[in-house]
């Protein structure tokens, strides 16, 4: 290959790849378009993970569900984000803590791995119970992790845990209700769940 070429490759390929990295970065039309493309196929680099931007807090997805009979109760989620505060390596998570963290992340904006996720919740639960329940509520519990100098100080690793609303959805809804019936059809059941009956309230 000429040497003129290989220079030329050598200067355009580590440009564009830096372009295609650092533009999406700052606000701008092409910047935002880069981005676009970008994730399309994969690269789009984000910088949270490395000082000065480094994470700073971890947070779980708290869900529970309320019952046609008026109870609500915690799910799987609920539990997770009670207990699971110590160390996990990454080869013992499973696919469901992944789906978990999408879930959770940009509580104050619209999230649609998260919505997506808890209509999931509503098919899992049907199948579980037979009825599904009447509405989903999603919590994110966040600990901010303590200052290095405080840890050797004898400070705990995190701090008290913080609970904020995140979502609620609807299992009657649509596409919930969809969702619901196209699950019953591939157990073999009819389309349509049972209705609960209605709740009868002692007179006084």
């Amino acid at each position: 290959m000429r040497a003129w070429l290989r220079r030329t490759i050598h200067t355009v390929v580590p440009t564009a790849l830096t372009v295609t990295i650092v533009a999406p970065l700052f606000a701008s039309t092409l910047g935002t378009e880069i981005a676009r493309q970008g994730r399309k196929i994969s690269v789009l680099q984000t910088w949270n993970m490395y000082a000065p931007d480094a994470v700073r807090s971890h947070s779980y997805l708290s869900v529970k569900a309320e019952l046609p009979d008026g109870t609500a109760v915690p799910l799987a989620e609920a539990i997770q984000a009670e207990t699971a505060w110590g160390a996990v390596w990454d080869w013992q998570k499973r696919r469901t803590d992944m789906w978990r963290y999408y879930a959770v992340v940009s509580p104050d904006k619209q999230n649609i791995n998260r919505t997506w996720y808890l209509r999931g919740l509503c098919v899992r639960e049907e199948r579980a119970r037979g009825v599904a329940p009447v509405r989903i509520v999603a919590e994110r519990v966040k600990r901010k992790f303590t200052a290095p100098d405080k840890v050797r100080a004898g400070a705990p690793g995190l701090s008290a845990p913080t609970r904020d609303f995140v979502q609620a959805i609807r299992c009657s809804d649509w596409p919930e209700r969809a969702m619901i019936a196209a699950d019953r059809q591939r157990r073999g059941l009819t389309s349509e769940p049972p209705r609960p009956a209605p709740q009868v309230r002692a007179s006084r």
